[in-house]
């Protein structure tokens, strides 16, 4: 089974190599992991085991107590006798600091919120100039090398990627540089869509006005902004149902996943037959925006303390994890609900399923599998790999299984992942889990 996982991973980095850095990141993949699977095999480890981190883990990810984070300075810079200006003053921006080079070359350069933290460099900033020019930008980092493809905007609400002819990354030096025709209009660059709280805000208002979906605030993060849980369900309240939980936005820059929560979220809420069918046996329980201030404060991966909250789960010293393990933890004991399956949506650099180990008891069992096997046979073509870790993390998906003992997966889509396909395998995802779930509870 190791070797088999090793082989498709190593296949899936050999299809990308049109793309040397991609390419290279995958096969950090390769050689890193088996490291940790042969550790699995060979030394026995078990769920009690004490983890330390994955291997792209910093070390110490898992000492979840407050560390201090590097400040981010909100400014409006200048160059080139104020011709071409960059900005970082808006929820979500990543942008450090900006300087000209020489005639033809600029330079942003972007710092992480801590020195010790997984590659995730996150970007996100406005650029114009007082008359039109077209220049080059190159994108610097500190503790990091350059890993998300740009997406640009005049609006901040539609996106596009940069054009494959106007950007290269350097693998070497971990940048990247982009040729940018520039106006007064600022133009909005980033490392994906901006998805921010006013969008999250507005999103669950819209769904709230549905008679079966409310939201509400289980607690709040370190800077005082919400938690917000969604609750569905056109379940009778004295009779039995099953429980779907769902968490997304751990991580700030894993914008895909954000994108992929929205999708599956509001195939559950649609009007098909299938969905109100679920809807009259299941209750989803929903924490889409689980890092509010690590999402606006344009941090790679952690919170507003500097800890990453997938692996809190464990402790719960972050206000964020708490809350929502508070929340959830009403569902112990209640005579009338059970918890059938859990769901944590994240972004990474292939699509890929994180199950528990198929050796594992849990319930229903073998869900994800089954679940995996049917999304396969609908799209064939569509790269999904997949990855199954013993429980023994302290991340949302474990948390879940060792505490209700119900099934649960990290849902990983692509960083590139083309979006009118991911919806569509979004959308059909949710449909066969609504499948599958109401098979269950009729059995």
């Amino acid at each position: 089974m190791i070797l088999s996982n090793l082989n498709s991973t190593f296949d899936f980095c050999m299809k990308d190599n049109n793309n040397l850095f991609a390419m290279a990141n995958c096969m950090y993949k390769v050689l890193s992991i088996p490291v940790f699977l042969l550790l699995l095999l060979f030394g026995g480890c078990s769920t009690s085991e004490e983890f330390s981190g994955y291997p792209y883990d910093p070390e110490g990810v898992t000492e979840t107590s407050d560390k201090e984070t590097n400040p981010h300075y909100t400014r409006v810079i200048g160059v080139n006798d104020g011709k071409i200006w960059v900005s970082n003053d808006f929820p979500g921006a990543r942008m450090s600091d900006f300087y000209q080079v020489n005639d033809s070359l600029y330079r942003v350069t972007i710092n992480p919120e801590r020195d010790a933290i997984n590659n995730s460099p996150w970007y996100a900033f406005q650029i114009w100039s007082t008359q039109p020019d077209t220049i080059k930008l190159q994108l610097d980092y500190e503790h990091g090398q350059h890993r998300y493809i740009p997406k640009l905007s005049d609006d901040s609400r539609h996106w596009q990627r940069i054009d494959s002819t106007n950007y290269s990354a350097d693998t070497t030096r971990g940048t990247a540089t982009l040729t940018l025709s520039l106006e007064r209009k600022p133009l909005w660059v980033s490392a994906q869509e901006l998805l921010t709280q006013k969008n999250y805000t507005s999103w669950t208002d819209s769904l709230a006005k549905k008679p079966f979906v409310s939201h509400d605030t289980v607690g709040f993060s370190h800077n005082d902004r919400p938690i917000v849980k969604l609750h569905i369900s056109e379940t009778n309240p004295k009779q039995s149902r099953g429980v779907m939980i769902i968490t997304g936005r751990l991580h700030p820059p894993e914008v895909p996943g954000a994108i992929g929560t929205k999708i599956f979220i509001n195939e559950l809420t649609s009007d098909t037959a299938l969905a109100r069918d679920f809807r009259n046996n299941f209750e989803v329980w929903a924490y889409p925006f689980a890092n509010p201030d690590g999402v606006q404060q344009g941090h790679w991966r952690y919170n507003a303390r500097g800890v990453d909250l997938n692996r809190d789960w464990e402790h719960f010293n972050q206000p964020e994890t708490r809350a929502i393990r508070n929340d959830l933890l009403t569902l112990k004991g209640d005579s009338l609900r059970k918890v059938y399956y859990g769901i944590d949506f994240h972004s990474t650099d292939e699509n890929i399923f994180y199950p528990i180990n198929r050796e594992e008891e849990t319930f229903p069992d073998d869900f994800t599998y089954q679940w995996i096997d049917s999304l396969k046979k609908e799209y064939p073509d569509y790269p999904i790999e997949v990855e199954p870790f013993p429980p023994n993390s302290p991340i949302t998906k474990n948390w879940i299984f060792h505490t209700f003992g119900a099934d649960a997966v990290t849902y990983e889509i692509s960083d590139t992942a083309p979006r009118d396909s991911m919806k569509a395998v979004t959308r059909e995802s949710a449909r066969i889990i609504m499948q599958q779930l109401l098979d269950e509870i009729s059995n």
